[in-house]
């Protein structure tokens, strides 16, 4: 995984403007790119139920990985906004990172004269754990119906509960749990800042 990226002047304005274009609702797309560098910003349609506070890229848009690969480049960036707030991972971003190569990049128009495009490296991990438990153990935060979050911000110490849980992983990260069948299921996602060139 690169440690800085290089996104073209015009990727990041027509990042932005899909943004500003979008707002209140988080807008969101898929990024061509060959290594470390962007090459083309694609438009998505963001088909989450509720678009005021998440994201969910369209099948057919992600599907455009594969005519990337056959040209030799690569799905190497998945964009969003966040309208309101900060151009850093949520726990809803955590959960919905599914694609640990990509890098996220987020636009955030909380001041809307100065948007703002960070890029991270968000990583899942799947480790077996008593999710109910921990649910009850951590100090978690609905953030959306049936979405628990807890975050770790590196150099915190861990509550004792979840210390041996959290050995193969490194703070900044999420716990995110979900609600969303019988019983819960959980995640740990690691989430790695890299250094967005504009240019």
């Amino acid at each position: 995984m690169q440690e800085r990226v290089t996104l073209p002047a015009a990727l990041w304005e027509a990042i932005v403007t899909h943004a500003r274009e979008g707002k209140p609702e988080e807008i969101c797309g898929i990024v061509r790119g060959r290594g470390s560098t962007a090459l083309e910003v694609i438009r998505g349609q963001n088909i989450a139920p509720e678009r005021i506070e998440n994201y969910d890229v369209d099948p057919q848009t992600l599907l455009k990985q594969f005519d990337f690969e056959e040209a030799g480049d690569e799905m190497m960036g998945i964009y969003h906004s966040h309208p309101v707030s900060v151009a850093y991972p949520s726990a809803t971003d955590a959960w919905n990172a599914n694609y640990p190569e990509s890098c996220y990049f987020i636009c955030s128009l909380e001041f809307d004269a100065a948007p703002v495009v960070r890029g991270f490296y968000m990583t899942p991990h799947f480790p077996p754990a008593d999710w109910a438990a921990l649910l009850q153990a951590l100090p978690m935060t609905e953030v959306r119906a049936g979405l628990f979050g807890w975050y770790l911000a590196a150099g915190q110490t861990p509550p004792a509960v979840p210390a041996a849980l959290l050995d193969r992983t490194q703070a900044p990260l999420y716990v995110v749990i979900g609600c969303f069948d019988e019983e819960p299921d959980g995640r740990i996602v690691e989430i790695r800042e890299v250094g967005v060139d504009v240019q």
